[in-house]
């Protein structure tokens, strides 16, 4: 059982209609010399390239928002930048400093680590997931991949010397996954994940694709990009969203107990170490919840960053695995059937008391730690951000 993730960088595409723009840029070295053959990606997208024998790339086709560009060359340490694109095209310079562990690295060859196998098992549960689609995901190239456990503090951290890659049978994607950081804190069933990723499609049959699309369907809708989109646009309530602010307000706690308004909940949320008892408010216009600062961009207010929030989508069932490896809540909400049945619940926290979401939904600080069905999710269940369905225009079908 894992308590949560942090997940990042997340983006959603809109409708590629609207007004496009580009990513350009150059790519050298310390001393300017210009670097060719280097990987070029926006981060969670199919977005990628190579820098030419100028050492120019250039991304077209763009929608305005926020994007995170990462550059990836052998022998230099690797290089991401966030960019906004807003009414004009964007062009970088990008300066490579020689990786020094490269450079002065030893093979030292020795006797196998007996628990290697072990630690990649470890890695593997908690990087790929346990959801379904995890049983269908497979690291082609586990040999990049180098563990470190802390026996006093029973931390296990990994690192990777090139892109991880993972066959995704269930969606139909090749991921090419450059790890920053992976820390697995094993005495309180916490997992820290950062990186960036950029998507490949799988060639299949005719019946592949049908399965694929039917399981990219299921899979973007029970995730948070699904959720902030509908914030983005104002439909939250329209796509099956119910939204609670966590409340730790003494006076409004001990109201509780006196006989709440129905608004107010009182819920267990489970754990390694038992039940937590909390609470939360429903919030009958989540628009409350953010400031628009511009068009394209909404921040979480303050407070609400702080205390975080619980957010129930009624659209889907929570995966009878989740039960099983996951986090979940017991939730004393008068639901219709039907509802209830069809109920994933998770909670987010701010890591940081501003968050500002963009129409690309591309975290413009630190973003959320997740927990409950949300933090279940890993690398098996992430989709790039051209994908996206509305569900309120499959209802009108």
């Amino acid at each position: 059982m894992k308590k949560l993730v942090c997940v990042l960088l997340v983006f959603i595409a809109f409708n590629v209609k609207a007004q496009t723009y580009s990513i350009g840029g150059t790519v050298t070295d310390e001393k300017g010399a210009t670097v060719s053959g280097a990987t070029v990606f926006l981060t969670n997208s199919k977005y990628v390239t190579s820098t030419d024998n100028a050492g120019k790339f250039s991304f077209n086709k763009l929608q305005s928002g926020s994007y995170e560009v990462v550059i990836k060359m052998a022998g230099f340490i690797a290089v991401t930048q966030s960019v906004i694109v807003q009414e004009k095209p964007v062009y970088l310079s990008i300066r490579l400093k020689a990786s020094n562990t490269i450079l002065n690295s030893v093979t030292i060859r020795g006797r196998p680590d007996p628990k290697r196998e072990e630690y990649l098992a470890q890695f593997i549960k908690n990087f790929i997931g346990e959801t379904v689609n995890a049983q269908h995901c497979k690291i082609l190239n586990p040999e990049v991949l180098s563990f470190h456990y802390n026996k006093t503090t029973k931390f296990l951290t990994a690192s990777a010397d090139d892109f991880i890659v993972v066959e995704n049978k269930a969606l139909g994607y090749r991921l090419k996954y450059l790890l920053t950081k992976f820390e697995l804190d094993i005495n309180n069933y916490i997992c820290g994940i950062i990186g960036s990723l950029y998507f490949e499609d799988l060639k299949g049959t005719a019946a592949e694709q049908k399965k694929w699309a039917n399981n990219r369907r299921i899979t973007y809708l029970s995730s948070s990009r699904h959720f902030f989109r509908a914030v983005m646009n104002n439909t939250t309530k329209a796509e099956g969203y119910l939204v609670y602010q966590n409340i730790n307000d003494p006076a409004i706690i001990t109201a509780v107990h006196k006989g709440s308004p129905a608004e107010i909940i009182e819920f267990y949320q489970t754990a390694p170490t038992g039940k937590i008892k909390r609470y939360a408010v429903k919030i009958s216009d989540v628009n409350s919840l953010f400031i628009d600062d511009k068009k394209n961009f909404k921040t979480l207010k303050k407070d609400v960053a702080r205390l975080g929030l619980l957010i129930i989508y009624t659209g889907q069932k929570q995966s009878p695995l989740f039960y099983k490896t996951g986090q979940s809540y017991n939730l004393p909400i008068p639901l219709p059937a039907k509802q209830r049945r069809n109920m994933q619940v998770s909670q987010i926290i701010s890591l940081m008391d501003v968050v500002t979401i963009d129409k690309n939904y591309e975290w413009l600080a630190k973003g959320f730690r997740y927990s409950g069905y949300w933090s279940w999710l890993r690398t098996a269940d992430l989709v790039p951000i051209d994908y996206f369905v509305n569900p309120l225009d499959e209802k009108k079908q």
